[in-house]
């Protein structure tokens, strides 16, 4: 395996890393937008500036490392919708501002889109592993320090005091959710994880990131204890949670090549004017006796 060359000479990429093939590519790619999408729906994180929704991979590799799985780092950007920002005048219009009103409104939409466009979209760290054979519902694990109106905290109490201080959780099932927080697991978020991390779960993907920006880009070797505290992180996910939620993939592309399969036999042996079926095969025959034409 060829080596990869960090991004950029920050202190927090120093470490050994490899290359990842096309399809870890495009998988590091739907994982983390998948699990990203664990977070509230308004949370500023899953959001970024001006409302993006989705994140782009400017960067990809495997830590070279002694690990019990293998573990990806990426670092991606928020794909921005440049739309958002331009606002809706003809309505401003229409809703009957005058035209003072209306050229300052323009102005203020102009200056808007302005800034959106000379400020760098929000760049963020992750290191991911896959939970192989398993299909997990979203979960997300938040910093505190996040909480706002857009991340209200989290409904229930765990079996620790301590992991409730720190951190919010954020699960549409909340059995699930206590299942998955161990305290065993609270244990590798709270004292092996990065600081001022996120953890997000969802399908096969378990997904560790924070913002790209000071101080974390200074921080020597970060990613790669990231990914080490990530392959610990999955190794801590009790089994019976794995259990319950098989990956059924394979099932389902399996009926969907039958179904390929039966579709293209069919139209093989499919004749014009002849069914397998005898009812319409019957119907078939009286109109072309209808029609004078041979059997």
């Amino acid at each position: 395996m060829s080596s990869q060359t960090p991004p950029d000479p920050a202190p927090c990429w120093d470490g050994a890393w490899d290359a990842v093939t096309g399809l870890t590519q495009l998988w590091l790619l739907a994982a983390m937008n998948r699990t990203v999408a664990a977070l509230p729906r308004l949370h500023p994180w899953r959001l970024g500036d001006d409302k993006g929704t989705g994140r782009l991979v400017q960067w990809s590799a495997q830590a070279d490392a002694e690990l019990s799985r293998p573990v990806y780092a990426v670092l991606a950007v928020t794909q921005r919708d440049p739309d958002l920002p331009t606002g809706e005048d003809d309505d401003a219009y229409a809703a009957g501002f005058s035209a003072m009103d209306a050229v300052v409104d323009v102005l203020s939409a102009a200056a808007h889109d302005a800034a959106a466009k000379a400020a760098p979209a929000p760049r963020w760290v992750g290191v991911l592993a896959r939970l192989e054979g398993s299909w997990l519902p979203a979960m997300a694990v938040l910093p505190a320090q996040l909480s706002d109106v857009d991340d209200p905290g989290t409904g229930w109490s765990t079996e620790s005091v301590d992991f409730d201080r720190a951190h919010r959780v954020h699960a549409a099932d909340v059995e699930y959710a206590a299942a998955v927080l161990a305290p065993h697991v609270m244990a590798v978020v709270m004292d092996v994880l990065p600081r001022g991390a996120a953890v997000t779960v969802a399908g096969d993907a378990l997904h560790v990131w924070w913002p790209y920006r000071p101080p974390y880009d200074a921080e020597p070797s970060r990613v790669a204890r990231g990914a080490a505290a990530v392959a610990r992180l999955a190794d801590a996910i009790p089994s019976f949670v794995l259990a319950d939620h098989p990956d059924h993939s394979d099932e389902v592309e399996g009926r969907l090549a039958e179904r390929e399969e039966a579709a293209l036999a069919y139209r093989e042996q499919r004749r014009p004017g002849y069914s397998p079926d005898p009812v319409l095969q019957r119907i078939y025959s009286a109109a072309r006796h209808e029609a004078g034409l041979p059997d």
